[in-house]
């Protein structure tokens, strides 16, 4: 016998449809209390039997083999421990790039996808920019930019060796030269390991406070890098950290881009402000929420 699901919804070797499989995992992941139960059934079982969401529905009746069902109730288990569906099927999807990714590396959110199309954005009137991403992650924002901007140099650093790991193979993979370095941007040492001058620096760093994890779905608390996600005790260190490497590394009228905590935008343009940028501002995203902080290295500034 070869069990596939647990409880009452048993299935020795036989036949079992795309449906019935299906319809026994919705069931499973709702009662789990995992948001959103069908499309993440949908997901993993397309996953396993190599079709798309049209082809699931157009076959319902098509049995499944024991071998699919087994890696099926693989993956079920894994989602009912709440472990993120990315981690779950080994990818995500940003800005029309497969990237893997897995534990040690955020998964990459909407709101980044969209600082990162504002990014390429304002980089369109920029001839080959040198542009560095800190506190890369997967590589999401550095690989989206130099896929989409084949002329731009792109460096990218992390303080995480498995994260540039995770990056690197993203990068080999979709054949994108991108320039990776092990660096913590905290250190008062950090631009001498990233050769500037730059057009762009862009960053999604650490922003929660450690009394936020409770608020947080067991999918991100439980599972994600901490080390990626919380800034300590000041919401703002790593924002000082970059505004104060930024006047090294930027160029005279090269700009900072930083994805911020929808409470504290306002705290990261004053901070900017304050450290001598002009043409800080503050845009929201399009569900509405601060969260993208812009600053601009005055041109008459002294490098130093």
């Amino acid at each position: 016998m070869l069990a596939i699901m647990s409880g009452n919804n048993t299935v020795e070797n036989g036949t079992i449809t795309q449906s019935e499989l299906l319809q026994q995992a919705i069931q499973r992941l709702e009662a789990a209390g995992v948001p959103d139960a069908r499309r993440n059934a949908e997901w993993m079982l397309c996953e396993v039997l190599g079709c798309s969401r049209a082809q699931l529905y157009a076959y319902p009746e098509r049995p499944v083999d024991a071998a699919r069902r087994a890696r099926f109730a693989e993956l079920l288990a894994r989602r009912l421990r709440r472990e993120p569906l990315q981690y779950v099927l080994g990818y995500v999807e940003f800005l029309g790039l497969r990237l893997e990714v897995g534990p040690g590396v955020l998964v990459p959110r909407p709101e980044t996808e969209w600082l990162t199309e504002r990014v390429l954005q304002e980089l369109q009137s920029t001839p080959g920019p040198r542009v560095l991403d800190v506190g890369t992650g997967s590589g999401c924002i550095a690989l989206a930019i130099k896929h989409y901007r084949s002329d731009a140099n792109v460096w990218a650093c992390d303080i995480s060796p498995e994260a540039l790991a995770i990056a690197r193979r993203n990068a080999e993979r979709l054949g994108l030269q991108v320039h990776w370095v092990e660096a913590d941007v905290l250190a008062d040492s950090f631009p001498e390991n990233v050769p500037g001058p730059f057009d762009l620096i862009v960053s999604n760093p650490p922003y929660l406070a450690l009394h936020e994890a409770d608020e947080l779905p067991p999918e991100v608390r439980d599972y994600e890098p901490p080390v990626a996600l919380y800034a300590g005790e000041d919401p703002l260190r790593f924002y000082r950290a970059l505004a104060r490497h930024g006047h090294v590394l930027l160029k005279p009228g090269g700009r900072l881009a930083c994805e911020v905590h929808a409470h504290h935008g306002t705290d990261v343009v004053a901070l900017f402000e304050a450290s001598g940028y002009d043409n800080v501002r503050l845009e929201r995203d399009l569900a509405g929420n601060p969260r993208l902080v812009w600053a601009r290295r005055p041109v008459s500034m002294p490098s130093s």
